[in-house]
């Protein structure tokens, strides 16, 4: 009868780390889903208007000489411009220093 507990108690040791590694395993895929599921949701979109793009333009060429090392900007630059522009803001979400970076990506090419 003792042996029967033993081996008892390990298949009841064994059933509880199982039981641990699924509910780890489980928590881990539902972070990962709600991860996805936080970058899928749709953020507004900036809308420019001429004198903001020239506004973010003239801000980075008096800006120049803060380019890193392969002649980008860094994202110090960018808050610093989107600051710059806000009170031109006329249209659109408030401008971050992300969609001043990615507008200024597609216009200096």
């Amino acid at each position: 009868m003792e042996s029967c507990y033993r081996i008892d108690n390990l298949k009841g040791v064994h059933l509880t780390r199982h039981k641990h590694i699924l509910t780890i395993v489980s928590l881990t895929a539902l972070a990962a889903h709600y991860t996805t599921v936080l970058m899928a949701q749709e953020k507004e979109k900036a809308f420019w208007t001429k004198s903001e793009v020239t506004a973010l333009v003239d801000y980075l060429h008096e800006h120049r000489s803060e380019r890193a090392e392969g002649g980008n900007f860094k994202m110090v630059t960018f808050n610093g411009a989107a600051r710059d522009i806000a009170p031109k803001k006329t249209q659109g979400p408030q401008k971050t220093g992300k969609m001043c970076q990615t507008k200024w990506t597609s216009v200096s090419c």
